[in-house]
């Protein structure tokens, strides 16, 4: 029992090679029938595979900044809002020269505006005490 139409069958002829697509032809215009079913699961290298890019890792620094932050509000307002903006600026560069390699540009903004908000409302609230220290010396002097 030969049958012609098959390529596998010793009395068909010549024995046919499966289609492979060429390597230079994209994945996307090749027919899927023209390909056979093992060589998508095996690897085989004239089946485009897709190109899988890693994710950037976030910058450690980055997460130290919007942590110390954070901590800013409840804990010690200017010396962790200071210390903050230092790791934001290392966080920064870091992530300039890693050419993409190294993410966490939200922390970093995350951790700059918490920061320098801390700091401006820090120094608000010391400019209005020291006013309402003044006012209420001027006019407890001014009272005797």
């Amino acid at each position: 029992m030969s049958d012609p139409n098959n390529p596998l069958t010793p009395d068909s002829g010549s024995a046919q090679e499966p289609v492979i697509p060429d390597a230079s032809v994209p994945a996307e215009s090749v027919p899927a029938e023209s390909v056979p079913a093992a060589s998508i699961w095996s690897g085989d290298p004239a089946v485009a595979q897709p190109a899988v890019s890693p994710q950037p890792v976030t910058s450690s620094n980055a997460i130290v900044a919007l942590v110390l932050g954070i901590l800013s509000w409840p804990v010690c307002p200017v010396i962790f809002a200071i210390v903050a903006l230092v790791f934001a600026a290392k966080a920064d560069k870091e992530i300039a020269a890693s050419g993409g390699r190294v993410g966490g540009s939200a922390f970093v903004l995350a951790a700059k505006l918490l920061s320098w908000i801390n700091i401006g409302v820090f120094v608000a609230v010391l400019v209005l005490g020291l006013f309402a220290v003044l006012f209420l010396t001027v006019a407890g002097v001014a009272s005797n």
